[in-house]
């Protein structure tokens, strides 16, 4: 490839990697998804497992299981300012009937909501401060349950002036000294 995978200068890539890392960290969200084939010493095993960075409906399935799927969206620019844009983040909750009842005595996929809104909301860990938006409960068919919660994010909108394309064979920007080319493109 010629491009860097390692070092990708992309927000909501980042934002994706730092929300997975945020779920898979917390000791709580690891316990409450009720997983024994995770080893609590490597909590990031759950990652494509258990969560997903991406909204996954699960199939029916013989081994019931509890899933928190996520999405995180470009919505628009500011409206009074180029330089800002709001995105949305979106997880979606599945939990499978045979799982929903826990020792805690509330619902898994309600206390999976809980905890997700515990960490994210009027959190700064992806930049600006993530805002609760909505919740709501629903089902997949007779077998999963679900949450679904919204929160919103106002954030740079990562303008980069002088920055062009670098894999455009000719540039009207010069990438070592940033001086304006006077040739065609």
């Amino acid at each position: 490839m010629r491009r860097d995978m390692n070092n990708i200068d992309h927000d909501l890539l980042y934002k994706k990697r730092m929300i997975g890392q945020m779920l898979y960290e917390d000791p709580d969200i690891v316990e409450v998804i009720d997983n024994s084939n995770i080893d609590p010493t490597c909590p990031d095993e759950i990652l494509y497992e258990n969560i997903f960075p991406f909204i996954r409906v699960p199939d029916t399935q013989d081994v019931a299981k509890s899933y928190i799927t996520f999405a995180i969206d470009d919505i628009e620019q500011g409206l009074r300012n180029d330089a800002m844009k709001r995105q949305h983040i979106q997880f979606v909750i599945f939990v499978h009937k045979d799982k929903v009842k826990t020792k805690w005595g509330i619902p898994r996929h309600d206390l999976l909501g809980y905890l997700i809104q515990d960490i994210f909301n009027l959190s700064n860990k992806l930049g600006l401060q993530i805002n609760f938006q909505t919740s709501r409960e629903g089902v997949t068919d007779t077998d999963y349950c679900t949450r679904t919660l919204h929160f919103e994010i106002i954030t740079p909108n990562s303008l980069k002036p002088y920055k062009t394309n670098p894999y455009e064979v000719k540039s009207i920007v010069h990438n070592h000294d940033k001086k304006v080319q006077h040739e065609s493109v």
